[in-house]
């Protein structure tokens, strides 16, 4: 759905001790060995290769030295701490609780993020849909209706707080119509939203 979306893989290595760039320059020899044919570059922390069309992020990492999780690099010189099993236990968690429509949730919100420009970074905007609480709410529809409600408005940027408030329009004026009992013509509209 998202041409700019990319598979991210944490590459752990068994060696600690040296700084971010080391690592990123083995990665980089490793691309330029098996891959030598794609393309990739640099794009701090990562090494970013294009496999037809596919780009895959490898991001360094190594064992943190105060035991649960992992280091990668906040730069080039320097490591910052993340424990991607932490938040997948969540995510995993919620999706249960609600009748597995977390994660389609937030698949819908990253496609409508994409096509409005990204108004929000992407994984940010995935923890936040975990974050919110969503009662008497059963289908696909409610979920998404209610998550679009929610959504904070920015204040920083002008094209931002634009794309929120038609995004709430939109959600609006379905519900108008389909109360109205106008189902095709709410049906176009949440196109808008999320065009077919």
């Amino acid at each position: 759905m998202d041409e700019s979306s990319d598979i991210d893989y944490m590459v752990v290595f068994a060696d600690g001790g040296f700084t971010p760039q080391t690592y990123l320059n083995r990665l980089r020899k490793f691309v330029d060995a098996y891959y030598s044919s794609s393309e990739f570059k640099q794009s701090s922390p990562s090494i970013t290769l294009e496999l037809n069309h596919i780009k895959f992020d490898l991001v360094p990492a190594v064992t943190s030295i105060w035991g649960d999780g992992y280091q990668i690099p906040s730069g080039q010189t320097t490591w910052q701490g993340t424990n991607p099993n932490n938040f997948n236990a969540t995510l995993t968690a919620k999706n249960t609780a609600n009748h597995s429509l977390i994660k389609p949730t937030i698949r819908l919100m990253k496609f409508w993020n994409a096509v409005s420009g990204y108004v929000f970074e992407s994984y940010p905007l995935e923890k936040w849909v975990v974050e919110q609480s969503y009662w008497l709410t059963y289908t696909q529809r409610e979920y998404l209706f209610q998550t679009v409600d929610k959504l904070p408005v920015p204040s920083d940027a002008q094209w931002r707080r634009e794309k929120v408030e038609r995004a709430k329009r939109i959600v609006a004026e379905t519900r108008e119509l389909e109360a109205g009992g106008f189902p095709y013509l709410a049906e176009a509209e949440i196109k808008k939203l999320i065009p077919a």
